[in-house]
């Protein structure tokens, strides 16, 4: 953005040739993430099947913050990630 483009605003939108993707919710990142899982699980568990599965590492990361404790299902962990949109 130039100078002039600054002083007067930004008055219209600048298009992208980049396609958008669409945004992926927490909550199908983990569905993916731990499916095939055999609830209950622990955290620790969680984490070791999202690894399995190939997680993104930011979904690892989030289920490694889960508090100490068994989790009954994926609706469980999510909940406890403050998620509600599963």
């Amino acid at each position: 953005m130039t100078r002039e483009r600054l002083g007067l605003g930004l008055q219209e939108v600048e298009r992208s040739s980049t396609p958008l993707t669409p945004v992926v919710s927490l909550a199908h990142s983990l569905q993916q993430a731990l499916r095939g899982a055999v609830f209950p699980l622990s955290a620790e568990q969680l984490v070791w099947v999202a690894r399995e599965n190939e997680a993104p590492p930011h979904v690892v990361s989030l289920l490694g913050t889960l508090p100490r404790g068994r989790f009954s299902s994926v609706d469980g962990v999510a909940l406890a990630l403050g998620d509600a949109s599963i």
